[in-house]
C-alpha cells in the first residue's frame, strides 16, 4: 500500500507517492485562435466538465459570457505525436488530463469548432413507437412534429442507390416551400444526477461556477426569449480527420467541408492504398467512388447535406480485394509538387532522381522521369514567384525594423525603371556600439554569391570579440561584387560608424581590386591586410611545390623581421623570381611582423568572413527577405547567448585567451631564464635568445606585441616575477585590455529586439515614402548565365578532387591513388619491356 501526501511545487498542487510518481492537479489550458496560442486559464481536474471547458474557451475568444447553445467539436493537441484527441464527453476530458499527467505535462491546448447539424428522426420504441417529438409553435405552445416520407428519405443515411439519389434531389425541391417548422426546439432542463455527492464544483481563472452535465448533450439553463431558440443540431456526423502518421480511414457518417475537400481526400486515399478509383457519380450533390481492380468490391458514396456545402459518407464498403498499383494515375504533377515543394525550395539543385527515390520510399509510388522534371520545374517556378513577391515587403520590413529597433540603419537603393530593387544595407545599433566599445579595431570584408533565382551577392563586414568570436557588423545585398557596389557598401558603413580618423583601424580583404579601391576612397587612414591564403593561391600558380608552400607560410606567420628575412632568403635561393614576386607586395599587407601592434590581432587570413558565409548554409538560396531575417535572428540569439555565457565565466579572461596562456605557459618550461632586474629578462631556448621587458609589454620575438597575449618567453618572465603561487591571478594584468571579460561584456551590452510575424507588419506611412512612390518594389532583372548551370564549385588547380562515397581506389602494384592494378602504367611498362626482352632473346643464336 502506497502512502501519498500533497504538497505544492511552483504554484501547482502535486500528489507524490512512495515510488516517486507525481500527479498534477492543476493544468494550464490554452486554445488555438487563427494560428495563435491563447491562454484560457487554469483548472482543477476534479472540477471540470466539457460544457465548462467549451464555455470558458468561447468566452475567452468572443468575450460573450453567455453559455453557448450550439454543438461543438473539441480536440486536444498531443504534442509528443502531433495527433489530435477527440473530446466528446466528460469522461474524454478526464482521459485527456490523465494522458497529459502520464507524460508529465501540465499544459494542454484545445481546439474548438462549432458544428452545423440537422435533426435526426426520433428512434421508435415499443412503448412509444408512434410518439412524435414536441416542438414550440409560433405561439409558444408545444405541438407534435410530424415526420413525412419525404423527410425520412432525406435523412436516410443508408440510401445509396440511383433511386435514392433522385429522391434526394426531389426532396430538396419540396422542402424549400415549407421548412419553418424546424426553426425552434424546446430547451430541456437537465435533472441533477448526484444531488448528495457534497462536492463543490469550482475552478480557477475563468472556470468558476459550472456543474458537470451529462456525457452526450449539454444545454443551458438560462431563460432565453423564444426568438433566440434555434436549431443547434441538424445532422450529426464526425468531421474528417487523419489519424496518427496522416493515415486516411473512412467510416459512415464522416463529413467533409466541401465537395472539393472530399475529392482531394479520396485522391490522397487512392495514392495511400495504391488503388485506382473510378468516379461513378461526381456532381454538386453527390460523389460515388468504386475501385477499378478486378473483382474488388470497394465502394463509397457521399452526398450533399442540408446546408448545400457539407458532404457526408452514407455508404461504405471498406475492403479491397485487388493488388497494389505503384504507377498511380492520381499521383499527378500538382500532387507530387505539393509534397516536395519545400524540399526543392531549400535545395534548388536537387536531382530529380532523389525526388523519385523519396516518392517511392514514402508513398510507394513510381512515376516516369519526365513527370519528375515537371515537378521540379513547377516547384522552381513557385520558388521564383515567392522570391519576386518578397521585394514588395522590403520597405515594410525596413519600416518595421525602425519601429522596433531604434538606431537601426536600413538603406534601400533602387534603379531604373523605378522602383526596381538594386541594393540594400542593414546594420543594428547594438552592432555599432559593440564594435566601437568592445571589439578590436579590426574588420574583415568579403562577399558570397547568393543562389536564388535573382542571384546577387551578399557583402559582409565582420569583426572579432575578445574571445575571438565572430561579430557581424553589417551586411549588404547587391547585384554583383564590383567596385561600384563595394564603394556603396563601404560608404554606408563609414557614415553609419562615424569612425574617428585619428583612431587606428585595419581592414582584411581577399585582395579583390574593387574592394581595395573602395577602401582607399572611403577609409584612406585605415591599414589594409590581404588574406595570405588568397595571396598563396595566386603565388602557387607560378611556383608550385611543398618547399614554396612551407617557406611562404613561415614568412607570413613570422612575428619578427629576422625570421621573415630568413624565409624570404631561402625562397630566393630556390628561385629569385619567386622572391621578387612576393616582394612586390608590401610586408605590412601579409606578414605578421609588420602588422600594426595597436590592433592586437595576429590573423593572417580572412577566415572569419569565410566562416560567416558558411553559417548562412542553405539560406543563401532563400529569398532576400528570408536571408535578412535569418541573419537578424542569428545575431539576436548570439547577443543573448554570449551575454549569458560570459556571466558564468570564473576567470577575468575569455576561454580562448586563457587557453592560449596555458599553452604558452607549458612551452615556457623548456626555456632558461636569466633575470637582469627592473622587470627585464633574457630567455634562452632552442630557437635562440630573446629579451623580455615586462614594463613595456615587449618581447623580441614580436608575438606579444602583435597579439596582445603574453608569449612563452613572456610567460616564463611573468612566472618568475609574480611567483608561481600568484601567477594565475596576476597574469591577466599582462593581457591587453581589449581581450578581457570587461571588453567582452561591452561588446554585447545591447540587444536586438524581436519583430512580429510578416502578416502583422504595418503599412509604410505615405509621409515616409518618396513622393510619387509606393511601398511596392519590383524585383531586379534575372540574368541567366549561358550553358548548363554548374552543380559543383570551381576547384583550385592543385586542390584534390572530391573523394568518392566509398573512398579512393588504391593500386596494389604502385600503391598510388586513382587507379587499380589493371590500369596501372607501371604494369603496362613492365609488360612492354618483358615483351621486348622476349622478342630479343628469341633472335639470339643457339
Amino acid at each position: 500500500m502506497e502512502l501519498k501526501e500533497k504538497h505544492w511545487v511552483g504554484g501547482q498542487s502535486v500528489s507524490c507517492s512512495a515510488n516517486n510518481m507525481c500527479t498534477m492537479d492543476i493544468f494550464k489550458i490554452f486554445t488555438l485562435s487563427g494560428g495563435n496560442l491563447v491562454k484560457v486559464g487554469e483548472c482543477d481536474v476534479d472540477h471540470i466538465s466539457l460544457i465548462t471547458l467549451i464555455h470558458a474557451i468561447c468566452e475567452k475568444l468572443s468575450g460573450n459570457p453567455d453559455v453557448p447553445t450550439g454543438d461543438y467539436s473539441v480536440w486536444a493537441q498531443l504534442p509528443w505525436s502531433g495527433a489530435r484527441y477527440e473530446v466528446g464527453s466528460d469522461s474524454d476530458v478526464f482521459e485527456v488530463f490523465k494522458i497529459f499527467e502520464k507524460h508529465g505535462l501540465d499544459r494542454i491546448v484545445f481546439k474548438v469548432e462549432e458544428c452545423c447539424y440537422v435533426p435526426t428522426p426520433p428512434e421508435e420504441t415499443n412503448a412509444t413507437s408512434n410518439s412524435e417529438p414536441p416542438v414550440l409553435d409560433m405561439e409558444g405552445r408545444y405541438e407534435a412534429l410530424g415526420w413525412c416520407d419525404m423527410e425520412d428519405e432525406k435523412l436516410n443515411y443508408e440510401g445509396d442507390s440511383e433511386q435514392d439519389d433522385d429522391k434526394d434531389d426531389k426532396a430538396d425541391e419540396d422542402c424549400e416551400e415549407d421548412n419553418t417548422q424546424y426553426n425552434e426546439v424546446p430547451i430541456v432542463e437537465e435533472e441533477s444526477v448526484d444531488e448528495d455527492d457534497g462536492i463543490i464544483k469550482e475552478c480557477m481563472d475563468g472556470f468558476e461556477g459550472y456543474q458537470s452535465k451529462s456525457d452526450d448533450e449539454y444545454f443551458t439553463d438560462l431563460e432565453l426569449e423564444l426568438d433566440q431558440v434555434r436549431i443547434s443540431t441538424l445532422v450529426k456526423g464526425k468531421p474528417f480527420k487523419r489519424i496518427v502518421d496522416g493515415i486516411i480511414r473512412f467510416h459512415i457518417g464522416q463529413i467533409f467541408n466541401s465537395k472539393e475537400h472530399m475529392r482531394d481526400v479520396f485522391k490522397e486515399y487512392a495514392i495511400q492504398e495504391g488503388v485506382e478509383l473510378k468516379r461513378v457519380k461526381n456532381d454538386r450533390v453527390r460523389q460515388t467512388y468504386e475501385c477499378t481492380g478486378d473483382g474488388c468490391g470497394w465502394r463509397a458514396h457521399g452526398s450533399c447535406m442540408i446546408d448545400g456545402v457539407t458532404f457526408m459518407i452514407k455508404t461504405l464498403i471498406d475492403q479491397h480485394d485487388c493488388h497494389r498499383v505503384y504507377n498511380n494515375k492520381e499521383a499527378k504533377v500538382k500532387w507530387i509538387a505539393s509534397k516536395f515543394e519545400n524540399l526543392v525550395k531549400s535545395n534548388p539543385s536537387i536531382d530529380v532522381n532523389v525526388i523519385g527515390d523519396l516518392l517511392r520510399e514514402k508513398y510507394n509510388v513510381s512515376v516516369d522521369i519526365q513527370r519528375l522534371y515537371k515537378v521540379k520545374h513547377r516547384a522552381l517556378n513557385k520558388l521564383a514567384k515567392d522570391h519576386a513577391n518578397c521585394f514588395g515587403y522590403l520597405r515594410r520590413y525596413a519600416y518595421m525594423l525602425n519601429q522596433s529597433n531604434p538606431g537601426v540603419v536600413v538603406h534601400i537603393c533602387t534603379q531604373h525603371p523605378q522602383p526596381t530593387f538594386q541594393r540594400m544595407f542593414l546594420s543594428f545599433e547594438p552592432q555599432k556600439v559593440g564594435f566601437l566599445e568592445g571589439c578590436r579595431p579590426f574588420i574583415g570584408v568579403d562577399g558570397c554569391h547568393l543562389k536564388g533565382p535573382f542571384g546577387g551577392v551578399l557583402l559582409s563586414a565582420v569583426s572579432l570579440d575578445a574571445n575571438s568570436g565572430l561579430f557581424p557588423l553589417a551586411v549588404c545585398i547587391c547585384e554583383k561584387e564590383t567596385q561600384n557596389s563595394w564603394e556603396w557598401f563601404l560608404n554606408n558603413l563609414k557614415i553609419y560608424l562615424n569612425y574617428p580618423a585619428g583612431r587606428n583601424l585595419t581592414f582584411m580583404s581577399d585582395r579583390q581590386k574593387g574592394v581595395i579601391a573602395a577602401l582607399e576612397l572611403h577609409f584612406p587612414f585605415a591599414q589594409r591586410r590581404y588574406c595570405a591564403r588568397h595571396i598563396y593561391a595566386n603565388f602557387k600558380l607560378s611556383y608550385k611545390g611543398d618547399h614554396y608552400k612551407k617557406l611562404f607560410w613561415r614568412a607570413a606567420r613570422s612575428s619578427n623581421i629576422y625570421y621573415f628575412k630568413v624565409a624570404m632568403k631561402e625562397i630566393g635561393v630556390i628561385n629569385p623570381a619567386a622572391k621578387k614576386w612576393l616582394e612586390e607586395i608590401e610586408p605590412k599587407h601579409w606578414s605578421r611582423f609588420a602588422y600594426d601592434p595597436v590592433i592586437r590581432c595576429d590573423h593572417v587570413t580572412n577566415n572569419m568572413t569565410e566562416a560567416f558565409n558558411s553559417m548562412l548554409g542553405t539560406h543563401r538560396a532563400a529569398s532576400y527577405l528570408d536571408l535578412l531575417e535569418f541573419i537578424r535572428r542569428m545575431v539576436m540569439r548570439k547577443f543573448n547567448e554570449r551575454k549569458e555565457e560570459c556571466r558564468a565565466w570564473s576567470s577575468v579572461l575569455p576561454p580562448r585567451v586563457h587557453a592560449k596562456i596555458l599553452k604558452h605557459s607549458k612551452e615556457s618550461r623548456t626555456l632558461t631564464m636569466i633575470a637582469a632586474g627592473n622587470m627585464e629578462y633574457e630567455l634562452l631556448g632552442a630557437s635562440g635568445g630573446y629579451a623580455v621587458k615586462l614594463r613595456e609589454y615587449n618581447c623580441q620575438c614580436g608575438s606579444w606585441q602583435v597579439s596582445g597575449i603574453p608569449c612563452c618567453h613572456a610567460m616564463a618572465a611573468i612566472s618568475h616575477y609574480c611567483g608561481r603561487a600568484t601567477v594565475k591571478d596576476k597574469v591577466a594584468e599582462f593581457v591587453h585590455s581589449s581581450l578581457n571579460k570587461s571588453a567582452y561584456l561591452q561588446t554585447y551590452v545591447g540587444m536586438i529586439h524581436p519583430i512580429p510575424d510578416q502578416k502583422r507588419w504595418p503599412e509604410v506611412p505615405a509621409c515616409m515614402l518618396i513622393p510619387g512612390e509606393t511601398e511596392l518594389m519590383n524585383p531586379p532583372p534575372r540574368t541567366a548565365q549561358p550553358g548548363r548551370p554548374k552543380k559543383q564549385r570551381k576547384r583550385e588547380l592543385d586542390e584534390a578532387p572530391k573523394v568518392g562515397r566509398y573512398g579512393t581506389v588504391i593500386c596494389k602494384l604502385c600503391h598510388q591513388a586513382g587507379h587499380n592494378k589493371r590500369s596501372c602504367q607501371r604494369m603496362n611498362d613492365n609488360q612492354a619491356k618483358g615483351g621486348l626482352v622476349g622478342a630479343l632473346s628469341s633472335h639470339q643464336p643457339n
